[in-house]
Order: structure tokens, then sequence, then C-alpha cells
């Protein structure tokens, strides 16, 4: 009952009608079979040779398509093994062949009658070795190389071929009137012998094959060794053990052909075929079903070649056919100059993803549309969603937003603007005043050729100028080129801190205009807490550097990641950051500046501290640094930490300020929950 139930579960597809089919192709092959032992019977009656010629010749077509189809398929089999047994039938066929051809009574070798005796003890031989290879190696997941075999094989049959033909050095297998030699019937014996180790190598790895194929493979090498024992007793070639030999030799050749070509590759490629049907009908379902629009159009958009009814519906039609019929993709854009960008990217990168626009539907309207497409060498296929109403719906929380900010006068968040802004702009400012204040460096090629001038002119310079004087202008002008070439790589460094610095403006732009009614900005993520600390520093470097301070950095390795907004995070680094370097704006100190930054992890927290040796501040102002306009500096907002005690506390976490006093430096310390402690909180 368990079997049964498991088979029910494995193969829910498998119906009534499919037994039928089965049933009806047994019986079918039966009536052919019947057919053809009759058939071939009654030709022995006629002529025997006649019979010998059909049985042979069925037996060398089944070799060859063995060998055909096995071929052509040994990239698509799993069973490398079976390519193999292809392989060597081919040959076996090909000895086969001229053992056909030998036989007594063609006469086409006439110079001895009995070439065919030699040649059916070699193509066995060859025959039986390969099936014991074949049953001992099958289980083997080492791919065969299939042209060495090919050579193998090829020289084998070679030999056998010359040893008869050629060299005539094969040994005697029947003597007219006496009947079989010695030699022949011990070979068919060892044949025999070889045959039965197959079987047992056989059933040893009867789990490497499939049920069905195994019963044929076994049953195909019993009727072999049948073959071979009725070959032992003739004394007639037109005898009747012969006759016997040939139609087990037929069974058995029939039953490698149902093992290899039908249960070893034609029912693989059925399921295969069956399983495109299947997808091709889930595919269908899907595609007609899909609430996404999916379409194909003409590469020059002037025709759409199928849609499915989302992309008929998204447009305002009623049936898929009248969209197909009446619509035309390159009008429907309600800027031309932007469907001309989309087509020039989808040329250059082959495909477009996510990209929104306009379109005018049936009746003119517009509709904001999101479009993924794939450019193939003779159509484009995509998909587009209508996200026209979630579009209608944004602008209408946009407009909300900015009329509350109007009627409620939102200060902070103009103030919080304008802080980061200012913050940036100042980094740039510094790097800018150093770039302009420097000389182009044009004229370093020009003084490396002049190097060159008076290396190959020093001796002439020596007598021009006096003993000394030419090498010391050379060794000037390699010390002004050593000094260009040092400004050169700083002022390159300076450009690199100012593109770092623009794109953090970008962020704090970009984070702003995502501030909606409720005030909370950007998605959680998680961040590597030493990475944001690192970008902090590399985009305040410009500040540290203009004032002579030296960064002392140690960061616990292997820190937990934090979870929230990567901007936010950044931007609160980049304020303490700030205030710790402006902090030396109003102390006299020169030397030993010093801004000192760790990060470690402990009490399921982490902890950073940024810690500076400035002007510090009286203690009992710790607290009001966190209020709203409260600032030491004229030129500050005072915004800078409210905003980041605002985004710590929303993480959990908490931030707070130490000094000892007037010119005792400061310390602000901050502790946020990681990712795994937030999580469970």
């Amino acid at each position: 009952m368990g079997n049964a139930n498991i088979k029910m579960l494995v193969r829910p597809w498998v119906k009534p009608e499919h037994y039928a089919g089965i049933f009806r192709n047994k019986l079918s092959d039966m009536v052919i079979g019947g057919m053809v032992v009759v058939g071939l019977y009654l030709t022995s009656l006629y002529s025997y040779l006649l019979f010998h010629c059909l049985a042979e010749l069925f037996s060398i077509i089944i070799a060859c398509g063995l060998f055909m189809i096995a071929w052509n398929t040994k990239e698509h089999t799993e069973n490398h093994y079976l390519v193999y047994l292809g392989i060597a039938y081919f040959f076996v066929g090909v000895i086969d062949l001229f053992h056909t051809l030998g036989y007594k009574g063609m006469k086409i070798f006439t110079d001895y009658d009995f070439y065919a005796n030699q040649l059916w003890i070699g193509a066995r031989f060859l025959e039986s070795i390969t099936l014991l290879l074949f049953c001992m190696f099958a289980g083997n997941k080492r791919k065969i190389s299939y042209n060495l075999l090919m050579i193998i094989y090829t020289i084998l049959t070679a030999l056998i071929l010359a040893s008869v033909f050629y060299w005539k050095i094969f040994p005697i297998c029947f003597v007219e009137g006496k009947g079989q030699t010695q030699f022949k019937i011990i070979s068919e014996y060892i044949i025999c012998i070889i045959l039965t180790i197959s079987l047992i190598a056989l059933y040893k790895n009867r789990r490497q094959f499939n049920a069905g194929i195994y019963q044929l493979l076994l049953w195909s090498i019993v009727f072999t060794i049948v073959s071979e024992l009725a070959f032992t007793f003739y004394i007639d070639n037109y005898g009747f053990s012969n006759l016997v030999g040939h139609y087990a030799k037929i069974i058995s050749f029939y039953l490698v052909y149902k093992s290899v070509i039908e249960t070893g590759l034609r029912h693989p490629f059925q399921l295969m075929f069956r399983q495109i049907k299947d997808s091709e009908e889930q595919y269908k379902n899907l595609f007609n079903t899909a609430l996404v629009g999916i379409f194909r159009t003409t590469l020059d958009g002037s025709q759409v070649l199928a849609a499915n009814p989302a992309t008929a519906k998204i447009f305002d039609y009623e049936s898929t056919e009248a969209f197909i019929a009446e619509f035309v993709p390159i009008k429907s854009y309600v800027m031309q100059n932007r469907r001309a960008e989309l087509v020039q990217k989808l040329y250059n990168d082959g495909k477009i993803e996510g990209i929104e626009l306009l379109i005018k539907d049936r009746k003119g309207q517009e509709r904001h549309l999101t479009l993924n497409a794939v450019l193939y060498p003779d159509y484009i296929e995509g998909a587009i969603l209508d996200i026209t109403e979630q579009e209608q719906y944004r602008l209408k929380v946009q407009e909300v937003a900015e009329q509350e900010a109007l009627q409620r006068g939102k200060l902070e968040v103009a103030s919080s603007v304008l802080h980061d802004v200012g913050n940036a702009i100042t980094g740039v400012g510094t790097t800018v005043s150093r770039l302009l204040g420097e000389k182009d460096w044009q004229e370093l090629p020009m003084l490396t050729k002049l190097e060159k001038m008076i290396e190959q002119k020093r001796e002439a310079l020596t007598e021009a100028l006096g003993p000394g004087k030419g090498e010391a202008l050379l060794v000037f002008v390699r010390e002004l080129i050593k000094y260009l070439e040092s400004h050169i790589n700083s002022l390159h460094s300076d450009y690199r801190n100012m593109a770092k610095i623009i794109s953090h403006i970008n962020e704090i732009l970009h984070l702003q205009r995502q501030y909606v009614r409720d005030g909370q900005t950007g998605k959680r993520q998680l961040s590597d807490p030493a990475k944001l600390i690192d970008d902090a520093l590399s985009m305040s470097y410009a500040g540290f550097e203009k004032r002579g301070i030296e960064i002392l950095r140690s960061i616990s390795p292997d820190l937990p990641q934090i979870s929230g907004d990567r901007t936010k995070l950044l931007r609160v680094f980049l304020n303490v950051l700030k205030n710790a370097c402006e902090a030396f704006d109003q102390t006299d100190i020169k030397e030993n500046r010093n801004v000192s930054i760790s990060a470690e992890f402990k009490d399921e927290s982490l902890w950073i501290t940024i810690e500076d040796n400035g002007i510090g501040f009286a203690s009992d102002l710790a607290e009001s640094f966190f209020n709203a306009g409260f600032s030491t500096k004229n030129r500050d907002s005072g915004f800078g930490l409210f905003q980041c005690r605002e985004i710590i506390e929303a993480y959990g976490g908490t931030i707070r300020l130490e000094s000892k006093g007037i010119g005792m430096g400061a310390k602000a310390m901050i502790e946020l929950p990681t990712a795994s402690s937030s999580t469970n909180r």
C-alpha cells in the first residue's frame, strides 16, 4: 500500500489511457516480431543463404542505428556508457557485414569459403568484451573520450579484418566435411564465459540502470549466450543449429536496440518534449493571465507582433486582436526624443530595466508606465506596468507635504538642508580655493625637455658658464621637476576629495527630497560601521589637512553590522567630525593636534568615540548643544547636533558630549544597537 501511494504521488499525471497505450505498443511489437520470425523461417525454406543475409542485415541495421542515434545525441545523454555501447556496436556491425559478404555461397571472396566463420568469432569476441566493460563501468561518472573510443575500435576492427583477409593468420574455424574446429568451439565457450561474467557485473551494478533497461540488457546477454551455444553444435553452415543461433542473435540485437535507443534515448526525449509542452502551456497561461503587460514588437517599433490581454487593457483596447491590429508603438510616445534615448540605450546595452515613461493610450490620455525590454535579433520583447495611479498618488502626497510644510513653516527641514549643504560647500570651497591658488602645470613637459637639453649640452654649458655651474643648473631643473610632480599629485588628490564631497552633497539633497509628512526618510539597511566611519573620514580629510590635524583611528576588526539609513548615519559622523575639526579654530595650539576615533562592540551595542584635544567647552553646556538653534560659533546654524540626536535616538541609540572645561578638549560618545540586537528589541 505504501509503495502504491508513493507511485501515485510521483506520477499523478499517468492516466488509464497511458496504460492502454503501453498495452497496444507491446501487442504491436509482438505481432511485428512474430511476423519477422515467420517471414525469416519461410525464407530459410526457400534459400538459407537469403535467410542468412536478411538475419545479418537486420543485426547490422540495428548496430548502425545504435551508432547514429548514440553519436548524434551524445551531448544530451546522461549515461555516457550508452554512447560507448552504440560506438562499439557500429564496429561489430562492420565485421558482421564482412561476415555476411564472406558467407559460403555469396561468391564475393572466392579464394576461401569459410571467412564468415572466422569473422563471426572476431565479431563475437569484440561484442562480448564490449558488453563486459559496459556492465563493469556503467556506474562510473567519469566521462569517456568518444574520439579516443572511435580510434581504439577502428584499430581493433582493422586488425581483425587484416588478420583474416590480408595476413591470413586468423585460426581456421571450419573445415568442409568435418565441421567446426577445436579453436572455434573453445572460442564460443570462452565468449559464453565472458558474457556470463558480464551478467554478474550487470547484476552488481543493477542500481545504476532503470529497471526496464536492466531487464532488456540482461535478456540481451542471455540470448547472446544462447546464440553462441547454438553455434557450438552445428557441423553445416546451413544446419538447424545455425538457424537457431541466428534467431537468438536477432533477438539479442533487438533487445539492445530497445534498451539503448527506445529506453535510453527516446524516453528521455519524450520526457523532455512533455516538459517543454507543459512549460509552453504554463507560459501560455501565465502570458494570458499576467497583470503585467507583455508584448513583442518589430525592431523599428512600427508594429506589435504579440501581446497579452493586460497590454491591451493598459492602452484601453477591448481585445488583444484589436490592439495588435491598430496600435503603433512609435506614435504612442508623449515625447519622441525620449523614445530615441530608449532605443539608443536598448541597442547599446541589449536591454533596459525599470524605465519610467509617458505613453498615450487609444483615447490619447497620458499614462505613466514602467518599461523593461530586451533586444533580440529579429524583434523587441518587453513588459510594462501601469503606474499611473501610483504616480498620481505620489504627486498628491508630495503636494500635501509641500502645503503642510508651508502652512506649519517647517523651519527644521529648511535649516537642516542649509546646514548640510553648508558643511559640504565648506569642504568644496576649501578644495577649490587650493586648486585656484595653484599655477597651471603645463610647464612640466617644458621643464622635462629643458632637462634633456641641458643633459645633452652639459659640456657646452660648463664652458660657457664656468666649472660646476652647468651641473648646478641641471640639478636645479631636476629638483624643480620633482617639486612640480609632487605638487601635481597633491592637486590630483584634491580633485578626488572634491569629487567625494560633491557626491556627499548629492546624497544630502537626495535625502531631503525623500521627506514626507511624518518626517521619516529613507529605508533601513544593513551597513558596515567601519566603512561608514572611513567614508566620513575621507570626506572630512580636506578640513583636517588644512588645520594640520592628525587622525588616530582605532576600530576593532569584524564589527557587527548596524541597521539604519546609511546617509543619515553618515551625516551624524560627518557632523561630529566637523565639530571636532573646528574645535581647533578657537585655540592657540599649533602642534600635536589630534582627533581620535574608536569603535568597539560591547554589551550588545556598538560604541563609537570621537575625541579631540581642541578648545573644549564648559561641562554644564553638554546638553545644550543638542537643543535646536544652540551654537557657540557665530557662523553655525545650531541644528547639527540636534539632528544627530534625533537620528541616533530614532534607531534606539544614544549620543552625548563630555568636556572637562575650556582648553581641555571634548569627547562625543555614540551608542548604537547592532542589527541583531535591534531586531530582538
